[in-house]
C-alpha cells in the first residue's frame, strides 16, 4: 500500500465511524499534519507515511508535531493499517458518545 493508499484508508475508516476527515495543506506552516479528523468534539491530528517505511519526519515535521502535542492536541504519526485501525477504535469512543 502507498502513501496515498493509506490516506484513503483512514478517509474511508473515519467517515464510516461518523468522524470528519479534512486533507490539510499549510501553505504557511511547513511540517504541518496531513490529516485532521474530528469527532464528539474531540481532533486528530495525522501525519501519515509510507508503509514502505521510506517516509521519515522531517525536522519541521517533528517541530509542528512536538509543538501541538505541547498544547494538547492530538497527533499520531500513522505508517502501517494496524496505526489506522488503533486510531479508528479511539475515536468510536468519541463518535458514538
Amino acid at each position: 500500500m502507498t502513501e496515498k493508499g493509506l490516506q484513503q484508508y483512514l478517509r474511508k475508516e473515519a467517515l464510516k465511524v461518523g468522524a470528519t476527515f479534512d486533507k490539510l495543506e499549510s501553505r504557511s506552516r511547513q511540517g504541518f499534519p496531513d490529516c485532521l479528523l474530528i469527532a464528539g468534539g474531540w481532533c486528530w491530528f495525522v501525519e501519515l507515511k509510507s508503509p514502505s517505511g521510506a517516509g521519515v519526519l522531517s525536522t519541521n515535521q517533528v517541530r509542528v508535531l512536538a509543538d501541538l502535542k505541547a498544547h494538547g492536541a492530538n497527533v499520531r504519526v500513522i505508517s502501517q493499517v494496524y496505526e489506522v485501525n488503533a486510531l479508528i477504535e479511539e475515536i468510536k469512543q468519541y463518535a458514538n458518545a
